[in-house]
């Protein structure tokens, strides 16, 4: 099982974000009912002799240093459990060095590539590898570094794709088959966004790059190697193709692109164009830019289910993802308050995501619960985040439903996180002249926990209030009728669009600094 095996990630570089971070995301899709929380794992000083798992099943483990550090992760609940021991899979983490990672998007290698250097089916995973490699990381590079280090050692059992940042650059990692990996520097001046493939294609068209030592000589050894523009070995080709393209993830790529640039990538989707891996933006690209990409669902184009009822789109706004998580590092704060996390626990397209920055002492109560073990199966709106805006998205999503109960919805919380992003950001501006550290970290933590406890608030009124109307709404018989013969009219009864009686406001409110 690879509960990644759907995803959509987006990168924004320094140079064209609106507000000078570096922004990126992934969706963690998995058909299931699968719940995530988030978590603060402290700093471990001089204790050596401690291991951490590699492989899914925990059978192999590798030993970390003695000294770790203090990182935010959005792993699994304990309730997941029922899918035997798998890890709980850290998906998004920011540590107190200003470092972040998240992995994966699985992508596919063609089977050439895969005869020449299997998998290892206990190397490491996209379970295990982020908070493995975070933990002990104190620059991008070095993350870098670990990650590939480990697959050196143990192989991989997953074919993946990782994005490690930190203040100063960000690197784009494409894991291929058991040992075979390539890493680049992303440039400042372009964004990227791609569904479930590799886009890599020439590793000259990067300023820096590292490659596992075999990568190209296996493929000529093996005559599986494709060479393309002045005799370059191809990466792409080589090591996937056209064969492995699908309209699954292909699509996904190229409305990422649509999205992004318009003025280049406005044609309708063609299965035979390669959308490269980095593009010029056509303006600047804010965060909550980023999140309505997270959300989207072909809106506004032929192939929107939503739209048309269409049941064979695969969209980026996906009623399957188990969460998504939009993160900013910004390079001119303190490394230990430069990250943000916008966390969305459960499917996006009708949630919202919340903040959590690296400096934060712990998180809320409801976003930071595990359901243990035992509780599986347990559908907890009363209690878990992710249950509540999984239901949400269930009852919201579709022709029938989203323009009488989604709309209002996504509306709300777009005003919602308005307001919080220009909140967060006067906070992290107060806090920069905060001197010390532990009243700093203490002022952020506030900040981002009131705004998660009032979000879950939200988000439970807000489910109430769509069961109680599609309770009322509902009605096989969907004519109107003359009301005083009680002839029926023929026209057909269309619900009205539920009324939110919420004030997004609170969101604005943002607390004097100490």
């Amino acid at each position: 099982m690879q509960a990644g095996s759907a995803c959509t990630a987006v990168y924004v570089g320094s140079d064209v974000s609106s507000d000078g971070s570096i922004i990126f995301a992934r969706s963690n899709d998995y058909r299931d009912v699968y719940g995530s929380h988030i978590t603060v794992t402290p700093r471990v000083e001089n204790e050596p002799g401690r291991f951490m798992p590699i492989d899914e099943a925990e059978t192999v483990k590798t030993e970390i240093p003695a000294t770790t550090y203090k990182y935010t992760a959005t792993p699994y609940m304990n309730s997941t459990k029922e899918y035997g021991e798998v890890s709980s899979d850290a998906a998004a983490c920011t540590n107190e060095y200003g470092v972040a990672m998240t992995m994966s998007v699985t992508a596919f290698p063609n089977n050439e590539s895969l005869e020449a250097d299997p998998l290892i089916e206990d190397g490491i995973c996209e379970d295990t590898a982020v908070d493995l490699v975070v933990c002990q990381s104190k620059t991008a590079r070095e993350g870098v570094d670990v990650l590939l280090g480990l697959i050196d050692k143990y192989g991989s059992s997953g074919s993946n794709i990782a994005i490690i940042a930190d203040q100063n650059e960000v690197w784009y990692v494409e894991m291929y088959t058991g040992h075979q990996y390539v890493a680049v520097k992303l440039p400042k001046d372009k964004v990227s966004v791609f569904g479930n493939e590799y886009s890599l294609e020439y590793l000259s068209e990067y300023d820096e790059n590292i490659i596992s030592k075999d990568l190209i000589s296996l493929a000529e050894q093996k005559n599986f190697a494709v060479h393309g523009k002045n005799g370059e070995i191809n990466l792409f080709e080589t090591y996937s193709g056209k064969q492995m393209t699908s309209e699954y993830a292909h699509m996904r790529t190229w409305m990422g692109h649509q999205l992004l640039a318009p003025s280049k990538f406005g044609t309708d989707y063609n299965h035979n164009s390669m959308y490269p891996l980095c593009f010029t933006p056509d303006k600047k690209v804010s965060v909550q830019d980023v999140c309505q990409v997270m959300r989207n669902r072909y809106d506004g184009t032929k192939y929107s289910p939503d739209d048309t009822g269409k049941i064979d789109m695969r969209v980026i706004g996906t009623e399957t993802a188990l969460s998504a998580h939009v993160i900013q590092v910004f390079p001119n704060l303190p490394a230990e308050m430069s990250c943000v996390s916008w966390v969305s626990s459960g499917p996006p397209i009708y949630g919202m995501f919340v903040p959590v920055s690296n400096d934060c002492i712990n998180v809320s109560e409801a976003y930071g619960a595990n359901q243990p073990a035992n509780d599986t199966g347990e559908f907890d709106t009363d209690n878990y985040p992710y249950y509540v805006f999984k239901d949400l998205c269930t009852r919201c999503t579709g022709p029938e439903n989203h323009k009488t109960y989604g709309q209002p919805v996504q509306d709300y919380w777009h005003e919602a996180e308005s307001n919080m992003f220009d909140g967060m950001s006067k906070v992290l501006a107060q806090a920069a002249e905060i001197k010390d550290n532990d009243t700093r970290a203490s002022y952020i933590t506030s900040y981002c926990n009131d705004k998660q406890t009032q979000a879950f608030k939200d988000a439970k009124q807000i489910l109430n209030k769509v069961v109680w109307e599609q309770n009322k709404n509902s009605n096989s018989f969907k004519i109107k009728r003359n009301p005083e013969t009680h002839q029926m009219t023929g026209e057909i009864i269309v619900p009205s669009p539920m009324e939110l009686k919420l004030d997004s406001s609170y969101y604005k409110n943002v607390p004097a600094a100490p």
